[in-house]
């Protein structure tokens, strides 16, 4: 029996095992003091990182929320109103009624009672660091009452169930209802474009990469562990609405700093107890977006006042709830809001005879910070599975190293068990008359898509299904359900795949400049047939925009030529309902010459299948930049912008701090940089509002961990911060900054300490 099955087959004994020993989490809190809480330091380094030390796991913790409230306290008092649902009452009912819809749609949701649950039934390892936390994020607040402004100061204080409210409301109700597109059929079916059981366009959302590099695969023969998700840059950047996919990156030291129960670093979303993302001296993990569907609208029949469901009418569950509008005079005035709940979940839109309910996965997955922490102070492979098996966070890949040599990928979360079919017939709006296609169960760990020291050495992915997760495939899709994932790799998971099989050994530095690639993989594929169709047209203006793209490299850098004239002939092509389109990719994308082809997963798609009528967009293109731009060739960073933001102390005004040439470019091209242009109004620029968040890359030593990493937006919103733009030159740079985690390095660089 191999090592890795004797692991699993040990992990099996102890869940069956009521006599065996205390967890990681169990036993570092069994020391720990709740009341009176031991003191604890912070020393801040130049760029607002907090290196928070303690005797204890629970005075780390609640150092922790004091943090995370030092740089970010506005931010984080708008998104537990917002968990609440009570941002209406508070803020006023927002721009066209948001503050009020949103509200509306926690009420439905019932995040309010759940979190309240879930704070009761997570266990006591979790109410006690829940608790910690919530008394550092208070202690914050109390002692620098003066420096939040009014408006945010109703909110105050913070309880321990807005922990797990804001939890659900970010995991449960934005990633998950995103992922599963669930606004979009939504807004089809409202305008009646959309019913039951119609066939959809899969549409994955793509956001992150994550590598995990074997001995074997390593110059140093230590394993590496690269991290990058690619979210939206929070409040600090112009658009609204991306507050709650912020990052906050700390290092959290328990114990001696010399010889720590734990010295573990990385990025936790403001206002969780626990680093999301993270390593510590033995091993680390990273997350990415999966392409799981485990968020399901159902269509009703309406009868009376039930609905129809297996032949017969079941009465709706109803309960009455009721939010709160600040007026502008400080009044408040109620509304009701009236629930109808079926058996799949709540109704949350109404048409004719018709209702559609939600159903989400996970909602019983209350105790997901002390899973975390589990991870975070296990020290070998076996205590980390044996803890992330539990599955309490319902979404996310988990790509995994550590120094011992393993790596592995898993498709994580909860996937609803399923009566058969295809992942394309559950992409859409199904029936809600029948049994058939309403989930009770999701699968559990081992049923899951994994791979554990693949002989190719790395683990890879960029969003794309598991099933190419590594080179030489392991994970065939014919050991699982249909229904798990499409059968589809786009061209960014493409590009990161062909990098790792570039070579037999990389160093971390190598590791890196692979990572911060912005070529265009999409143009490497159809730019050829596009330079050979323009060139025989005969059109001039044709001619001249293929000879700039002829002489462009097919990256996406700040000074790079052509990669402006690509991206605005894709446009203008993908724009137009009459151009030739991917059957299988769908609208995003033009129709190949060679489509995708899951044999042959690294070199498909290629070539466009009608290059003629390629043409008249460039054409299209090339004359738009010339009256934009005065030239054909115009610069990628003389359009797209690095636009990094602050505000005034309420939050109205937005301030701008910076206005640099940006790099790398959106989904459709493949590149690994993957940043998010937004049309700046008035110009004819755009300006980033996400993509590269934080990256990290952790080469595990038998001496510890060694890290470098970037939080391309800073690690603090708050009003005035210096740590808003302080890291923005590594973007530019596409570079990263050494991580500090000894206690002499962190002594070093300190600019500020602080007791707590």
């Amino acid at each position: 029996m191999s090592r890795i099955l004797l692991i699993f087959a040990l992990m099996a004994f102890l869940e069956n095992d009521s006599t065996a020993a205390l967890s990681p989490l169990e036993q570092a809190l069994s020391g720990a003091q709740a009341s009176p809480p031991h003191p604890g330091e912070i020393l801040w380094d130049e760029f607002g990182i907090p290196h928070i030390y303690g005797p204890d796991l629970l005075t780390v913790v609640r150092g922790f929320g004091y943090a995370q409230m030092e740089n970010h306290a506005e931010l984080i008092l708008q998104n537990i109103a917002a968990a609440r649902g009570r941002s209406a009452e508070y803020f006023g009912p927002g721009e066209k009624g948001a503050n009020v819809e949103s509200d509306t749609r926690v009420v439905t949701y019932g995040i309010g009672p759940r979190a309240e649950e879930w704070y009761r039934q997570g266990g006591l390892p979790q109410r006690r660091l829940i608790d910690a936390f919530v008394e550092g994020m208070n202690a914050y607040a109390a002692a620098h009452r003066d420096g939040i402004s009014p408006v945010f100061q109703p909110v105050l204080p913070l309880v321990p169930s807005d922990v797990p409210a804001l939890f659900q409301f970010t995991i449960h109700f934005n990633f998950m209802l995103y992922q599963s597109n669930v606004a979009q059929l939504l807004a089809g079916w409202q305008h009646s474009q959309l019913n039951a059981g119609a066939a959809v366009q899969i549409k994955v959302h793509k956001a992150s990469n994550g590598w995990a590099l074997a001995p074997a695969k390593s110059v140093s023969g230590h394993p590496i562990l690269v991290g990058n998700p690619q979210l939206g840059w929070g409040v600090n950047q112009p658009l609204p609405g991306l507050g709650v996919y912020q990052w906050m990156e700390a290092n959290l030291v328990v114990g001696d700093p010399d010889h720590p129960l734990v010295n573990a670093y990385g990025v936790a979303f403001p206002g969780s107890p626990c680093l999301g993302i993270g390593f510590n001296d033995y091993l680390g993990w990273t997350h990415t977006n999966n392409a799981i569907k485990n968020a399901d609208l159902y269509e009703l029949q309406r009868s009376g006042d039930g609905y129809l469901f297996d032949g017969q009418v079941h009465p709706f569950d109803v309960r009455t709830s009721e939010i709160k509008v600040r007026q502008p005079d400080g009044a408040l005035v109620p509304q009701t809001v009236s629930v109808l709940s079926s058996v799949h979940g709540p109704v949350i839109a109404r048409r004719d005879d018709k209702a559609l309910a939600l159903r989400v996965a996970g909602l019983d997955t209350n105790s997901v910070m002390s899973q975390y922490w589990e991870m975070m102070l296990a020290r070998q492979f076996g205590e980390f599975v044996q803890a992330n098996r539990r599955l309490q966070m319902p979404f996310f890949n988990v790509i995994y190293a550590d120094r011992e040599g393993h790596i592995m990928y898993l498709f994580g979360g909860r996937q609803p068990r399923r009566s058969g079919g295809t992942y394309a017939e559950f992409a859409g709006i199904l029936p809600g008359t029948s049994s058939k296609n309403l989930w009770t169960e999701t699968l559990r760990w081992d049923e899951l898509p994994r791979t554990v020291d693949p002989p190719g050495g790395f683990v890879q992915n960029s969003n794309d299904p598991p099933w190419f997760a590594t080179f030489p495939q392991t994970i065939r899709t014919k050991d699982y359900p249909g229904y798990i994932a499409p059968d589809d790799m786009y061209f960014r998971p493409q590009h990161g795949a062909t990098f790792l099989l570039s070579r037999p050994k990389f160093t971390p530095a190598e590791i890196i400049a692979g990572k911060m690639s912005t070529t265009m993989i999409m143009a490497q594929r159809v730019v050829p047939d596009l330079i050979t169709a323009a060139r025989a047209s005969g059109d001039p203006t044709a001619a001249a925009a293929a000879a700039v793209l002829q002489r462009w490299d097919r990256n996406s850098n700040a000074d790079s030529r052509g990669a402006l004239l690509f991206q605005q002939w894709y446009r203008l092509y993908v724009a137009d309902p009459n151009s030739p389109k991917d059957d299988r990719w769908g609208p995003s994308y033009p129709a190949f010459r060679q489509p995708f082809a899951p044999g042959s997963p690294l070199t498909t798609p290629r070539g466009l299948k009608d290059p003629a009528r390629a043409v008249p967009f460039l054409v299209q293109a090339a004359k738009q930049l010339q009256a934009q731009y005065g030239r054909l060739d115009a610069a990628w960073g003389d359009a797209n912008r690095i636009l990094l933001a602050t505000h005034d102390p309420a939050f109205q005004k937005t301030i701008t701090l910076t206005n640099s040439p940006g790099n790398g470019s959106d989904e459709p091209f493949g590149a690994l940089r993957k940043v998010y242009f937004y049309p700046l109004q008035g110009s004819n620029q755009a300006f980033a509002y996400g993509g590269e968040t934080y990256i990290q890359i952790v080469e595990f030593t038998p001496d510890g961990a060694k890290a470098s990493a970037v939080l391309n937006y800073g690690n603090a919103s708050r009003p005035g911060s210096p740590h808003i733009t302080d890291q923005v030159r590594f973007f530019e740079t596409r570079s990263l900054r050494p991580v500090y985690r000894t206690r002499a390095e962190v002594v070093m660089h300190a600019r500020q300490r602080e007791a707590f």
